[in-house]
């Protein structure tokens, strides 16, 4: 191996614009969207702010250029907004050398709360309650597709969906899970995304001094109280309704969702400090990590879990010889 593979590539305007047209296709494709922060963050932290807040001025107005000729709205756009201030935080968190992780819960946290107030705002001003909206909703969208059915544009039977169930019924596990969900989502774009551009800083700038890498989100431990959320998470879960019929059984799975995450970091950490010791590199380590955290992430949340009483890493470094972590 020459020494030339290691150098890390010269920065150009030509690499900057590929890192802008990345960040509008990934937001186009739905599935991926959730990694759109990742090269504008990437942009800002190589190239500056100016240079990278105005690339991501010009993916916005490329976004809106879509939506207002080809697809007739401006969700995409909006989508773009969103992910760009996700960007936006990473960036800032990197170049001015802030805890990630705690820039991450405090960006998290804000951005939920911004969230679901508006939300509960916009319920209060219709004089209605989230039920209530969330069961018209529902019930619209029922409609639109029995229309669809008749039509013959949708083939699909609603029963195969689950949706051949009263709207009541389907309004209350839409309310049930998307909070978790919404929650999970959250902190999962930005521990990611954070992730991505603080190993992708490392790789790019090797010869600068850092003080923090990726290191510091795979060493994540959530504090001891985390398990008493745990334990009131599963408690409402199970009894919730005879708490509050209305919002017991969702206050539980949202709680148990929203303290998963966190878990499911840790343990995450831990998976790849096993990887390491056992010195599993390459192809197999990439495909090992992406089935697991795709098919089975509740596995690497209870990992997580149980780490804080075995504290695996720990046991795992006194067994390591000076294996060093695989690019």
């Amino acid at each position: 191996m020459t020494t030339e593979i290691l150098q890390a590539p010269k920065l150009s305007t030509s690499r900057m614009l590929l890192l802008g047209a990345s960040s509008v296709v990934l937001c186009l494709s739905y599935l991926m969207a959730m990694f759109t922060p990742f090269p504008l963050a990437m942009a800002t932290v190589l190239y500056g702010r100016v240079r990278g807040y105005g690339m991501v001025a010009v993916g916005f107005f490329v976004c809106m250029l879509l939506g207002q000729f080809i697809f007739l709205d401006y969700t995409l756009a909006g989508s773009y907004a969103l992910l760009a201030l996700f960007a936006a935080v990473i960036s800032e968190t990197v170049l001015r050398s802030w805890a990630p992780v705690r820039s991450l819960v405090i960006t998290g946290l804000v951005f939920l709360a911004a969230l679901f107030g508006t939300g509960y705002s916009y319920v209060k001003s219709l004089n209605s309650t989230v039920n209530a909206v969330v069961t018209a909703e529902v019930t619209n969208v029922l409609v639109r597709l029995e229309e669809a059915k008749k039509a013959g544009t949708f083939n699909q039977d609603l029963a195969d969906l689950g949706l051949a169930r009263p709207a009541t019924e389907i309004a209350q596990e839409v309310i049930n899970t998307i909070p978790g969900y919404v929650f999970m989502g959250v902190f999962f774009v930005l521990w990611v995304n954070m992730y991505f551009v603080l190993k992708g800083r490392r790789l790019l700038q090797p010869a600068q001094s850092h003080l923090h890498d990726e290191g510091t989100l795979l060493n994540f431990k959530v504090p001891l109280v985390g398990v008493y959320a745990v334990v009131a998470g599963l408690a409402l879960a199970v009894w919730g309704e005879q708490v509050s019929p209305a919002w017991g059984t969702t206050a539980g799975l949202a709680l148990l969702r929203g303290i998963g995450v966190f878990y499911f970091f840790q343990g995450f950490g831990v998976a790849l400090g096993f990887l390491n010791h056992v010195q599993i590199v390459g192809f197999f380590r990439t495909l090992f990590v992406m089935a697991v955290v795709f098919f089975v992430p509740w596995m690497l949340a209870l990992l997580g879990l149980f780490d804080t009483w075995f504290d695996f890493n720990q046991k795992i470094k006194k067994k390591v010889s000076n294996f060093k972590e695989p690019l």
